[in-house]
């Protein structure tokens, strides 16, 4: 099933760049990015799927920032184990700017807090405690978009953070 959701991911990117028209870098302050993202951690072979949001704004003598927030959703089970997580969270991105370039690329910070939990399922279900986990999660991220059309960008974003979950991001960003 992860096989066929990657090569389904795979085939709209790529359909997504064969026909849409050239663009130069689209990055502006004032308008907003919102768009649907996969991710796989480097500890486990379980894909997240998320929502990026993000707000440009132009700094003055600092120069371009993007504020929002973003969304994941994770789980995965054993033989008798269960485990979901849900992070929501808040994002601050500088952006570097390449004149006449379709690409955007970013450095940020995310703040979040990922509500973890964990079931049971087996026998002597009595004798276990069941363990809690989750909390706040900082994390420092880099990232690109490559700008497609004015309004559709391919993003791909790289994040170390705290709780042990460090991830590698794939996703489209439209503009409005």
């Amino acid at each position: 099933m992860k096989r066929n959701l990657l090569l389904s991911f795979s085939a709209a990117v790529i359909a997504i760049v064969l026909f849409t028209s050239t663009a130069s870098a689209q990055y502006e302050a004032g308008r907003n990015y919102l768009g649907p993202s996969i991710g796989f951690a480097f500890l486990g072979s379980t894909p997240d799927f998320g929502v990026n949001y993000e707000y440009g704004l132009d700094l003055q003598n600092f120069g371009l920032v993007g504020i929002g927030g973003l969304f994941r959703y994770w789980g995965y089970s054993d033989v008798y184990w269960k485990y979901s997580n849900i992070l929501i969270g808040a994002q601050g991105n500088y952006h570097f700017i390449i004149h006449d370039s379709k690409l955007d690329p970013y450095v940020g910070l995310v703040l979040a807090y990922d509500a973890g939990s964990v079931s049971w399922n087996g026998p002597y279900g009595e004798h276990f405690a069941t363990p809690t986990y989750g909390g706040m999660w900082l994390a420092a991220q880099g990232g690109a978009r490559y700008w497609v059309s004015p309004t559709i960008a391919i993003t791909g974003r790289i994040g170390f953070g705290t709780l042990g979950y460090s991830g590698l991001d794939f996703g489209v960003d439209f503009k409005f």
